[in-house]
Order: structure tokens, then sequence, then C-alpha cells
């Protein structure tokens, strides 16, 4: 039995080019909550640019931030020291620009403000000058890195819950690792192929995958006798009562 869903939001729950997930999706994410199953979305958007949709849980940052039910649980480390400065070094010297994603609400970019420079969170270290230096702040970086993956992980482990009781969605190559290391994943028909390889089988949606892992079946029956199957975007006032 799946106690918990890990959903890649854009390409997998919002369609590609949409701004919110289809009302089914949706409505089949709130069914199987109601089933007592936990769903949290895992995202590389920051934290404050994931919508208001009911999520038990929310990973943004690509792991590095970890909510439940909007409050944060886990807040990813920062790079401090020899290894930011060799990194800001490099960027100013090649001419690049150093962004910070999020608004005043994130979460993250608390830590940030005042000196938002000082900190950044480096996924690889592309930037540097030669090999030697490249290597040496990789093995640094080692356990400053976020991966959907590893959190995922981490999470099925604080709420002790079997990975063989685990789901994963997703379309793109940062949801990989998230995919690989659950019970039963599916990637979307139009993911690369590497991304394909990862998971157990491949769906043409988020209520497809669901259907296809056998959760939906009452669900199903449901919808068909209400004669409901309707592909308007969750309103407003869905969200509110999700």
């Amino acid at each position: 039995m799946i106690q918990i869903i890990f959903l890649d939001l854009d390409g997998t729950l919002i369609p590609c080019g949409a701004k919110e997930p289809a009302f089914r999706d949706m409505e089949a994410v709130r069914y199987l909550q109601k089933q007592g199953i936990l769903v949290f979305a895992v995202t590389g958007r920051c934290a404050s640019q994931v919508p208001e949709l009911g999520f038990d849980g929310v990973i943004s940052y690509d792991g590095a931030c970890i909510q439940d039910k909007g409050k944060t649980i886990v807040q990813g480390g920062f790079l401090e020291g020899r290894e930011l400065e060799q990194i800001l070094g490099c960027a100013r010297d090649r001419g690049h620009r150093i962004v910070i994603s999020g608004g005043s609400a994130d979460p993250v970019q608390e830590v940030l403000e005042g000196e938002p420079v000082r900190r950044l969170r480096v996924r690889r270290a592309s930037l540097l000058e030669d090999e030697r230096s490249a290597e040496a702040l990789e093995e640094a970086l080692a356990h400053s890195c976020f991966d959907k993956g590893m959190v995922t992980a981490q999470i099925l482990k604080i709420l002790q819950i079997p990975v063989c009781r685990s789901m994963a969605v997703g379309d793109g190559f940062n949801d990989m690792g998230m995919l690989a290391g659950a019970g039963i994943s599916a990637a979307m028909k139009d993911a690369p192929a590497l991304v394909q390889a990862c998971a157990d089988f491949t769906a043409d949606g988020v209520l497809d995958a669901l259907r296809q892992a056998g959760l939906l079946t009452e669900f199903v029956q449901s919808e068909a006798m209400a004669g409901t199957g309707g592909t308007d975007p969750v309103s407003v006032a869905g969200k509110a009562d999700v």
C-alpha cells in the first residue's frame, strides 16, 4: 500500500505552458489525501513560487528547503569561507551574475537578507578556473549540495515509511534520483529517455500515472458515476478548501 507520493511540479503536475494543474489531477490528489496518502510537491522552484494547493509537504530548491504544511522543517546549509570566496571570485572574473531566487516571503531569503552575496547554495563547481580546484571544491561541496532523490529518501526516513510504500512522478533530469529511489515511479511520456529509464513505467500525465499504479480504482468509478472529467484549471476557491 502506497503511503506517500512525491510529485514534480513543472512538466508533471503542472503541464508545460500551463500555470496550474488540471482540475482532474488535483481532484485525484485530494482523493488520495482523503485515503490517508501523503502528497509532497518536489520542485526546483523557490519556496515562495510553489502554488498553495494543499500539499502535505513541499520540497523546494531541488531539496534545499523542506516545508511541512507551510512550516519550514529543514533548511539547507550555505557555503561560506574560502570555497565561497573562490566561487564568487571566478564569477566576477568571468562576468557571471549571482542571482538569489525568492522574495521576502521565501523562507530561504530570510537567511540571505542583509548579506546577499556572502552565502550561496551551489550545485556544481562548473565556474572554477581549472580541474584541480574544481575537484577540490567538489569534495568540499559533497555535503552542501542537494538532490531530489537524497531528500525524498530523507523524508521517508523521518516519517518511517518503507521505500516500497513510496511513489514518485516526474519528467526532468533533476527527477532521476527521486524516480530511481521510490518504490514505484512514473516518468512522463515526453520525458528524456534517460529519465524514463529511471522509472518503472511512463504515463500521459499525473492522473494516468496514478491510475496505472492502481491507486484510483474507486475514484475512477465515482468519477464515471458522477459524469465528471472536466479539464479546467483548479480555481482559487478549490485551492482554499484542500
